[in-house]
């Protein structure tokens, strides 16, 4: 668990519903991700603007590697090849080598590129989604998606947002059907893009103030939270055909407690080895 003001990330006893400890890491520890196929663990850190490897197994932080202003999402390629990372303070994109991992040698991970995104000073990356060789951005102040190409970096294109001022906050890609959903933060709306056409194909109305998107891989359950109502927002997407606007996907809430900003997809309970 990431505990923003302070410079540690919190280790939890599931069963036990409690903390057990803490590993050092950077100050202000925003985001994390784990990196498949290693027992390593990603922290940004938005207070001291460094990227933290952490050493599950070993239960310590084993490299730091500096970036932009204030990090915080990122998302970690499906071969553990690499990870991007927005720069919210400093309103870029940075990409890290994380092939050392694979090799047991964390302190060798370091920068890939790294892209601006804009000339306006606080453009503001707040979430990243990668789909192929391509990683799309929503930026809080700017009103359109920029696609990067996740090898060098370039800018691709961009995607123009249907509501000005909409605050983009949350992305996720719903999958091979080249959908990403986006939640427009100041009008309550998920922005449906054609991954394929680069185009907002309908918008979804979900609630106020939609941050953090999860979409669970199994079924295809989309899950926002809603900062400005206090709930979780549930959609359905099966049987809807998102490159149009007819039909409309089953949506319901839950009650979650006062703003809540992110959330997160896990499996519990299934069946171990030999069905332990």
């Amino acid at each position: 668990m990431a505990a923003a003001v302070c410079d540690e990330v919190l280790v939890a006893e599931v069963p036990a519903g409690c903390a057990t400890g803490g590993i050092r890491t950077g100050w202000a520890p925003r985001s994390l991700a784990p990196v498949p196929g290693t027992p390593y663990l990603l922290v940004a850190n938005a207070g001291s603007d460094t990227m933290s490897v952490v050493d599950t197994a070993a239960a310590r932080a084993v490299a730091s590697v500096g970036v932009g202003r204030e990090p915080g999402a990122m998302a970690v390629s499906s071969d553990g090849r690499a990870v991007l990372v927005c720069e919210r303070g400093s309103g870029a994109v940075t990409a890290l080598d994380l092939m050392p991992l694979s090799q047991g040698r964390p302190e060798r991970v370091g920068v890939r590129w790294r892209t601006v995104l804009g000339p306006h000073p606080h453009i503001q990356p707040r979430a990243i989604a990668l789909f192929g060789a391509q990683a799309v951005v929503a930026c809080t102040r700017r009103e359109s998606l920029p696609v990067l190409s996740t090898g060098d970096g370039a800018l691709l294109t961009s995607v123009e947002l249907s509501v000005p001022g909409s605050a983009p906050a949350g992305i996720a890609v719903t999958g091979q059907d080249g959908f990403a959903l986006v939640a427009l933060e100041r009008c309550g709306l998920l922005a449906v893009v054609d991954l394929f056409d680069w185009c907002v194909t309908r918008c979804i109305r979900v609630g106020r103030g939609p941050r953090h998107l999860a979409i669970d891989p199994d079924d295809g359950t989309v899950y926002c939270a809603l900062a400005g109502d206090g709930r979780l927002a549930v959609l359905h997407l099966d049987g809807v055909d998102l490159s149009t606007t007819d039909g409309q996907p089953q949506l319901d809430t839950l009650a979650t407690g006062a703003r809540p900003s992110a959330v997160s997809v896990a499996h519990v309970n299934e069946p171990g080895p030999r069905g332990s």
